[in-house]
């Protein structure tokens, strides 16, 4: 089959599948496979908000020093390929319809209640393994205990990024029931690095999991953290004596680089001896991911886009959107129904003079006047006008900010080609 066929057909799988309890389902599939994941190393990367950035900071960083790195995320914001990458570069669209040609009569025949996510994670094992990838960065989906993704026997570390209040539906209503679904990632004597900044439950949690497992715990060190810098043109920072810089802008990048550095020593003590500083720096410093704080305008106006979608998301965002000497501050506002919008959009709306508020741009979305009553000027536009529309109450002066949804982002970027 070619890539239009290819796509039809993991298009038509939903994008959950028929809930699990365990496993078994995704087991039998790589069985059936061979299970080319046995023969990789991995970094396993969960959490609630910061997987993206962090990912892409220890995936640049072992590129930087010479290892055929594999890189797995999602979901998509431009092309369905960005998910699946090597050394910086997505699988080709032949590649991918290769794949899927190769996998399809297994998985007709073997599971037709399984999820595209776990079509799109067999694709990636495949891949890596064909290619011979020396570690593969592999982020979790969604939680990580039941996630396909943990499906992989071992890894040279487990690292959970920043956890909050998210897919509440499916991982529990509390931050206890979520982070123990984050924590199911950790596996015996692996390495765990978790991220700083987090709620003293969740500390305590992966604290006493890791050591259940006897795993060695990697938390970063904020009493050695120097902030020189941080604004809309990116962070500077000293950590443990050493400069770094994110080209990723928003204080919680600094957190995300922190993890990403902690990994990236525990590998270099852990037999990845050619890491050094400067590929570090360098893999930092070049971590770029589409929609996370991406300023696409400068000036007249000043026009960022960011995946923001739940509190802890929106929070960070705020926090940035209101350092920025814009005005008026216009935003372009769409949401997930399924998430706790009222909440996130509290954060920031009183940094908002204006919002454009959407809906239909993916299933499920908050019917957009429900949203535009959250702020104190609103009003409501199609996906087609709605950031035309900012840009003119924008003027020249003052800034337009794009965020809500992962998948609004996808569907404005897609249309703004």
């Amino acid at each position: 089959m070619d890539i239009y066929e290819a796509m039809k057909y993991l298009n038509g799988f939903s994008k959950l599948g028929k809930p699990v309890n365990n496993l078994l389902r995704f087991a039998r599939i790589m069985r059936a496979l061979g299970n080319p994941q046995n023969g990789l190393n991995f970094v396993h990367v969960a959490g609630t908000n910061g997987k993206g950035s962090t990912v892409r900071m220890i995936a640049n960083s072992l590129t930087k020093a010479g290892y055929k790195t594999g890189e797995f995320t999602s979901p998509y914001i431009v092309v369905y390929n960005d998910r699946i990458r090597i050394d910086g570069i997505n699988i080709s669209d032949m590649e991918l319809a290769e794949i899927v040609t190769q996998i399809q009569p297994i998985i007709d025949g073997l599971c037709t209640d399984c999820s595209q996510f776990e079509i799109t994670t067999a694709i990636a094992f495949i891949y890596f393994a064909a290619k011979k990838c020396d570690i593969v960065v592999l982020e979790a989906g969604l939680g990580g205990l039941l996630d396909c993704t943990n499906i992989i026997e071992k890894s040279c570390a487990s690292v959970i990024t920043s956890i909050s209040l998210d897919h509440t539906a499916i991982l529990g209503d509390t931050i206890d029931k979520i982070a123990r679904q984050k924590a199911g990632i950790i596996k015996q004597e692996c390495p765990l690095v978790l991220a700083p900044s987090q709620k003293r439950e969740v500390y305590a949690l992966m604290y006493r999991t890791a050591a259940q497992f006897n795993s060695p715990f990697v938390t970063p060190n904020t009493e050695r953290l120097k902030i020189e810098k941080c604004d809309y043109t990116g962070n500077r920072f000293v950590y443990k004596g050493l400069t770094y810089i994110t080209s990723m802008v928003g204080r919680h990048q600094i957190d995300n680089a922190l993890t990403a550095i902690e990994t990236l020593d525990t590998l270099k003590k852990n037999g990845f001896r050619k890491i050094s500083y400067i590929h570090i720096y360098e893999g930092v410093k070049s971590a770029q991911v589409p929609s996370r704080c991406q300023i696409v305008h400068e000036d007249k106006p000043f026009i960022m886009i960011d995946g923001a979608h739940n509190p802890d998301g929106m929070k960070a965002l705020a926090d940035f959107v209101r350092t920025i000497p814009k005005t008026p501050k216009i935003m372009v506002c769409g949401m997930m129904a399924d998430k706790d919008w009222q909440t996130a959009i509290g954060y920031i709306s009183r940094y908002i003079d204006r919002a454009v508020c959407l809906d239909g741009f993916a299933p499920k979305t908050v019917f957009a006047p429900k949203l535009a009553e959250m702020f104190s000027e609103a009003e409501v536009s199609s996906v087609n006008d709605a950031v035309s529309r900012a840009v003119t109450l924008a003027g020249t002066d003052g800034m337009v900010v794009i965020a809500g949804s992962l998948y609004l982002a996808a569907a404005l970027q897609t249309h703004s080609k």
